[in-house]
């Protein structure tokens, strides 16, 4: 696995372009941006329920709010996606990830990024449904691969539930974003995973390799206070 000192928006440079991408956990809209900008799909699904979630596994994250800001937000994303979603470019789907599955056939999918509900059990749900509908040689990523002070206090359990589907599933862990909040790239064709690895090793500096991760090596986001706030750093 390489370790990436780069942002998740420069990660969007090196996956497939004008692919057909899901991206679920949408909120404003922000990331879905991004990758309309750099990664250019000619088509783009944007999934999130934008309702609030009244479940104590789930009452203290930052993204569940009230449902008058949930509609706030899709209206917002309606808005600010209108000429995409009318030139059949973004396709909004107002469901649960788990119900929208269905709306994908098998191999549809060049790429899926994950980042919806972020407890153990969703996440690896939204993993192992998902990965059905991405090509044979394309990639599953995610966000928010961190086991921080905040990140279990808001009940996340990525990173456990990514590890677990990597070593059930046989895929590849292919890259993580040095970050607070990191991105994941997960891949089960090594051709496809070796390509882009080197095309991170080319282009981002001081890329850094950890080796068997995560069989045999395990990560803890680790951190230091600094004021009324943390430094946070990955410890391996």
């Amino acid at each position: 696995m390489l370790l990436c000192p780069i942002p998740r928006s420069q990660l969007l440079h090196y996956l497939p372009k004008g692919g057909e991408v899901a991206e679920i956990g949408v909120a404003n809209g922000d990331f879905s941006s991004d990758i309309l900008e750099f990664a250019s799909p000619r088509r783009l699904h944007l999934i999130d329920p934008w309702e609030h979630q009244d479940r104590a596994d789930y009452a203290g994250d930052a993204n569940n709010v009230a449902d008058a800001k949930q509609e706030a937000r899709f209206n917002a994303v309606l808005a600010r996606f209108r000429d995409k979603i009318d030139g059949n470019t973004v396709c909004v789907h107002r469901d649960y990830a788990e119900d929208a599955v269905s709306f994908f056939a098998d191999r549809q999918l060049d790429w899926v990024y994950v980042d919806g509900m972020h407890t153990f059990d969703a996440a690896y749900h939204d993993l192992t449904a998902y990965q059905h509908k991405v090509k044979a040689d394309g990639f599953i990523v995610g966000h928010d691969y961190t086991n921080n002070i905040q990140a279990r206090q808001w009940n996340f359990g990525v990173v456990e539930a990514v590890n677990r589907f990597v070593l059930e599933f046989g895929y590849e862990f292919v890259a993580l974003t040095l970050e607070n909040f990191p991105t994941y790239v997960l891949c089960k064709d090594r051709e496809r995973a070796s390509g882009l690895k080197n095309d991170l090793i080319l282009n981002s500096p001081f890329v850094m390799e950890i080796r068997d991760f995560p069989r045999d090596c395990r990560f803890e986001h680790q951190s230091v206070p600094l004021g009324k706030g943390l430094i946070l750093y990955p410890s391996f």
